[in-house]
């Protein structure tokens, strides 16, 4: 498609918006077909990253309510895949683990993210692939300062 000129920056953020959520609901796709929620995903995620959280520390992190975090981690305890268990540093807190379960199923979902994710991007060419990471990296390094 030939332009006469170059978008302007309100048009690029705009599409970019548009861009971003058709990622988000196109990367939940293969966790849904599988009857896992995005937010089960994510918080799954989120305890294998920060080791054993607590369950204050990830409601922030996932911007996610008390009541909304609590059902999350009934369900997957209810499955074995996390446990709760005390803070020996403040007993009013909780601290998630991943049980042995746990690290099966966080396998699951990376093979199923990485396949989507090949998937998702082999549209572009590696020359494509390349200038797309490096177009993100100074964006996000622009509006990171």
């Amino acid at each position: 498609m030939s332009r006469e000129k170059p978008p302007s920056g309100a048009e690029l953020a705009e599409a970019f918006m548009r861009t971003t959520h058709a990622l988000r609901r196109f990367a939940g796709q293969p966790y849904t077909r599988r009857g896992w929620s995005p937010s089960r995903v994510l918080l799954m995620l989120a305890v294998q990253e920060a080791g054993t959280p607590r369950m204050g520390e990830l409601k922030a992190k996932l911007g996610v309510t008390g009541r909304s975090i609590t059902s999350l981690v009934d369900g997957l305890e209810d499955e074995g895949l996390l446990r709760r268990r005390d803070d020996a540093e403040d007993r009013r807190s909780i601290r998630l683990e991943i049980t042995p379960k746990g690290e099966e199923h966080l396998g699951e979902i990376k093979a199923l993210h990485d396949a989507h994710a090949e998937a998702t991007f082999d549209v572009l060419s590696d020359a494509e692939k390349t200038a797309l990471l490096d177009v993100l990296d100074r964006l996000r390094d622009r509006v990171g300062e």
